[in-house]
């Protein structure tokens, strides 16, 4: 299959009776596959925007401000609130129940919150695989867009995960000739994850790695602050590493 255009494919959020809509850009996306049943789910990693008042004809920002970002599959979603504050009651919008650095999830059906979800997912006209270092070192150094794609599978459960996400950085070197991956965000499937949704199953992480069957992922966690041995504060940033063997596979698109 024709790798993702990322830069044209888009999530759409209508509201109910005509409410606000909004437009985002993806970032990578996820195919779930079950090898017993045989049933794919891909879910889309949306890109990142700012608490904000929409549609205001006053005050733009909300302060203190969070970052908010979101997975979205055909039926469900999760909407990811990362607040800075340490007191809760400092936000101008009321009812966020967050401490600083902590993540606020909502999942949920689509159909609860928006009158309609529509994910719209363009595809390169034509996309070749590339097998050597060589041909990566030249499709990078010719500023043809590249498309990587991670296969991971696990034997207990009989699941494989293919992540896909445009290749945003990438480091090359002539003599040797070597590559180097280091992209993201995309999104990693937890297979041990029990969460009832399946839309709660995946941690955002970026992706490094300069060989064709492993490399390793960088998960975005809380992470304590300590000093002293004693923690001052919780952040969520990129702070945990997990090393993965599997498929990568670079695409170089037209």
């Amino acid at each position: 299959m024709a790798a993702i255009d990322f830069a044209r494919s888009y999530m759409t959020w209508f509201g109910e009776n005509e409410g606000s809509m909004s437009r985002i850009q993806l970032e990578a996306a996820c195919t779930i596959i079950d090898e017993t049943s045989g049933i794919e789910d891909t879910y889309y990693l949306i890109a990142p925007c700012r608490a904000e008042h929409t549609h205001s004809d006053d005050k733009l920002i909300v302060m203190p401000n969070y970052d908010f970002r979101g997975i979205f599959g055909e039926k469900e979603h999760i909407i990811i609130r990362t607040h800075w504050v340490t007191e809760p009651d400092y936000l101008d919008d009321p009812g966020l129940n967050t401490t600083g650095g902590r993540t606020f999830n909502q999942a949920a059906k689509n159909q609860e919150r928006w009158g309609d979800v529509r994910l719209d997912i363009e595809r390169f006209a034509d996309s070749t695989m590339l097998e050597t270092n060589e041909q990566i070192v030249d499709e990078t150094l010719a500023n043809k867009p590249l498309v990587g794609r991670t296969e991971i599978r696990d034997d207990a459960s009989g699941t494989r995960a293919v992540m896909e996400y445009p290749i945003k950085t990438m480091n090359v070197l002539r003599k040797p000739l070597r590559y180097q991956v280091d992209t993201g965000p995309i999104i990693v499937h937890d297979f041990g994850s029990t969460d009832e949704m399946q839309v709660e199953r995946f941690d955002i992480a970026h992706v490094v790695y300069n060989r064709p069957d492993k490399g390793e992922f960088i998960l975005r966690k809380p992470k304590e602050i300590i000093e002293g041995g004693k923690p001052l504060y919780s952040v969520t940033d990129y702070s945990v590493v997990l090393a993965y063997q599997g498929s990568n596979v670079l695409l170089s698109a037209d």
